[in-house]
């Protein structure tokens, strides 16, 4: 979330009526803002340019189409997200009744059936394809996540994690993403570094027996070496 003073500006009473309205054309924002329709223009292309605000056109009667704008999903998370508090809250409890291990199982068991139900996604491939193929899933969940190739093997690497407010309390969260990978790799991952632990990112190596390393390692692009990520 941005700062409160962000919303003091005319750039930022302009998201909030995109917030209250849902949809504004750049008339009706003129009107509200008490500003020209062209200022209240380059507004909205600033905020489009930080992909905050997206435009559609809608024709309206016999006129011309008319943009129609409103908040992207990044545009509406600047508003206060209680989200976190509330996972914090419901593991605490789960905790005090169960203990750490209960909460454990209940990320693992989610890791599971997230597994389970994406498990084509990763049948009849190798581990190096598993990995850029995991790589891809995390990413499409807003993770930013990369693969490579690693002397012994494989690596992945997640930059940001999107539970890390109840990761720093219930590090038993990391549970669903340490099982995942062990339902849907053919090897056990080793984590060498962790965000829940105050690193910059989670690492994790996947090693590959020497037999298998022909025909499971991706031959590097023309130029690269074979130790740089692929994203």
């Amino acid at each position: 979330m941005r700062e409160a003073s962000f919303f003091q500006t005319t750039r930022g009473r302009i998201v909030q009526s995109l917030k209250r309205h849902r949809t504004r054309t750049a008339m009706e924002l003129s009107a509200e803002q008490g500003v020209t329709p062209n200022a209240v223009r380059q507004h909205l292309a600033r905020l489009e340019r930080d992909g905050l605000v997206t435009s559609r056109a809608q024709r309206r009667g016999r006129t011309k189409p008319t943009l129609l704008y409103s908040l992207t999903a990044e545009g509406d998370g600047l508003f206060p997200q209680r989200y976190p508090l509330l996972l914090n809250a419901v593991l605490d409890e789960l905790a005090s009744n169960g203990g750490s291990e209960s909460v454990a199982r209940v990320f693992q068991n989610i890791g599971r059936r997230s597994a389970a139900r994406h498990a084509k996604r990763f049948a009849g491939k190798d581990l190096g394809q598993r990995v850029a193929e995991l790589a891809d899933f995390l990413r499409e969940r807003g993770v930013m996540a990369e693969h490579g190739v690693s002397p012994n093997g494989f690596v992945l690497r997640e930059y940001n994690c999107p539970f890390r407010d109840t990761v720093a309390s219930h590090p038993e969260v990391c549970s669903v993403v340490h099982t995942l990978m062990e339902e849907l790799l053919p090897v056990k991952p080793r984590q060498v570094t962790s965000i829940a632990r105050g690193d910059d990112r989670c690492e994790f190596e996947l090693p590959i027996s020497a037999a298998d390393a022909v025909s499971a390692t991706p031959a590097p692009s023309a130029g690269r070496p074979a130790e740089t990520c692929e994203v």
